[in-house]
């Protein structure tokens, strides 16, 4: 065991000894985990942060490699068969990956690919073809009359409000191409 003495200086700041930094092996730079048990406490144990996690499960999903690539093919078959993609918040089911494949035929949906991009789970507009994910609401405000059917809203203050963005956003890309030259 080790016992030396430290003082804590101004900033809460302390230097750890050499023969303690090199009974716990760190270096400078490294990371430690400072644990206070609880508030009556009055001691603390100190511990490195790992730099790595590599290898820290070796063994747990197989000894072999053949044990291996069966646990991952038995983790990845139960992502597929995933029957409940969710809702929107109107209550709009969103696509399972099978769905989203039909879908959007036109894209390459890979698994990786619906689990990072919500737009892949919710479904397209029959009358104008966007892609909504409170598809509920949309098809309302297409019986409405609030949207033509391009998808478009057509009440005059948001024309308004889009044309108004539109011209923000040209002017921002001349100043841009302006100062580029």
């Amino acid at each position: 065991m080790i016992e030396v003495e430290v003082t804590i200086r101004e900033k809460n700041q302390l230097t750890l000894p050499e023969r303690v930094a090199r009974r716990l092996g760190v270096r400078a730079g490294q990371r430690l985990i400072v644990t206070v048990a609880d508030e009556g406490a009055t001691e603390a144990t100190m511990r490195p942060l790992r730099e790595s996690y590599a290898g820290i499960a070796k063994g747990v999903y197989g000894r072999t490699t053949a044990e291996q690539l069966r646990y991952v093919a038995e983790e990845r078959g139960s992502w597929v068969n995933d029957a409940s993609p969710g809702a929107a918040s109107d209550g709009t089911p969103y696509l399972s990956f099978e769905g989203s494949r039909r879908v959007y035929g036109q894209t390459e949906v890979t698994r990786e690919r619906y689990d990072r991009e919500p737009k892949l789970r919710w479904p397209k507009c029959e009358r104008c073809g966007r892609s909504i994910a409170r598809m509920r609401e949309h098809a309302a405000a297409h019986r409405s009359g609030r949207l033509d059917a391009s998808g478009t809203r057509t009440d005059e203050l948001q024309r308004r409000r889009s044309s108004a963005r539109v011209a923000k956003w040209r002017a921002a890309i001349a100043r841009r191409d302006r100062r580029s030259r």
